[in-house]
């Protein structure tokens, strides 16, 4: 869990690009930064980027509460990853400008501005604390609320960043619910859904374990062309760190592609001129003439630069 929400973090962090000024033209959503984030949410959007991020932590307190009447892992290794579903949430807030409530807050464990999440955290550890089971349904409660919840403001967004996460924090919750419910049958009890359906539910407990981003806005192509220009950039992921980028005209359009951050060649052997062959990806935002370079063939010169096993979305694709 810890590997899939670390991915899910990381390859959001990616997505975040600042303002620049980009040669040759550009894609608007990477020439105009953080500000095109904000003007785009609609207000349900941000309503439920708000309810979301209280809502998981509603999952993190009551599991912490609950690991400390009982110290058992599964409400300790949950409470932590539902911290990283608080982190991918307040990312999001922060990328569009949207205030935190959890911030506002003070990140104090059982106090929430929603005030039917403060009713229902009250609610839900109470009930907890009657006995050990009743604590392990209240797990797999919290969980069967979260799927549905995030299925519903999926399904009112759009935007391949939100719905990148949202995507991911269900499959955490999925993974959740095996958990809690795997538990209560070892202690000889179960539990039955209350907000997603007995089918939805069955076909949860049913399948194994998910691992790995969910793949949401990835769009992979292959591309040939001729090279136009081979420069350094910063701006995919941390400001820091410089990439090279081709410029590439095919058949299709003009292309920008991240190749390689420099730290790993500090030199590529591309030119203008030179004709390539490459294998890429497109991250949500990306829009549509920017990609991240897989796999690159020069075909001029015969270098080869393969990044699959480095950049391992690649075999995801």
């Amino acid at each position: 869990m810890r590997k899939l929400l670390n991915l899910t973090l990381a390859a959001l962090a990616a997505l975040t690009v600042p303002a620049f000024a980009a040669p040759y033209g550009g894609c608007p959503v990477f020439n105009q930064g953080a500000q095109y984030y904000r003007s785009a949410l609609s207000p349900q959007e941000v309503k439920d980027l708000l309810h979301m991020r209280e809502e998981e932590k509603l999952a993190r307190d009551v599991y912490l509460t609950l690991s400390s009447v009982y110290p058992i892992p599964v409400f300790r290794n949950i409470a932590r990853a539902e911290q990283r579903h608080m982190d991918a949430v307040g990312t999001l807030l922060k990328r569009y400008g949207i205030k935190d409530p959890v911030a506002e807050t003070g990140d104090r464990v059982g106090v929430f501005k929603d005030l039917e999440l403060q009713k229902l955290y009250t609610e839900l550890v109470n009930r907890g604390k009657r006995s050990l089971i009743d604590a392990l349904k209240v797990g797999a409660t919290v969980e069967d609320l979260d799927i549905k919840d995030l299925e519903e403001a999926l399904s009112r967004t759009n935007r391949p960043d939100i719905k990148f996460v949202y995507s991911n924090l269900m499959k955490g919750s999925r993974n959740h619910m095996r958990a809690f419910v795997r538990t209560l049958r070892r202690f000889g009890s179960d539990y039955s859904p209350h907000y997603i359906s007995r089918a939805e539910f069955n076909r949860i407990l049913s399948t194994p374990h998910e691992v790995g981003p969910a793949r949401t806005g990835l769009r992979r192509v292959e591309l040939r062309g001729e090279v136009l220009a081979v420069y350094k950039r910063s701006g995919l992921g941390r400001t820091s760190v410089k990439w090279w980028v081709v410029e590439l005209q095919t058949p299709q359009g003009r292309f920008s592609v991240f190749v390689s951050p420099s730290w790993l060649h500090p030199r590529l052997s591309l030119s203008p001129g030179d004709t390539v062959e490459l294998e890429a990806f497109s991250p949500p935002y990306f829009g549509s003439s920017r990609f991240v370079a897989c796999k690159l063939k020069n075909l001029t010169s015969g270098a080869v630069y393969d990044f699959s096993s480095w950049r391992k979305v690649c075999g995801r694709l």
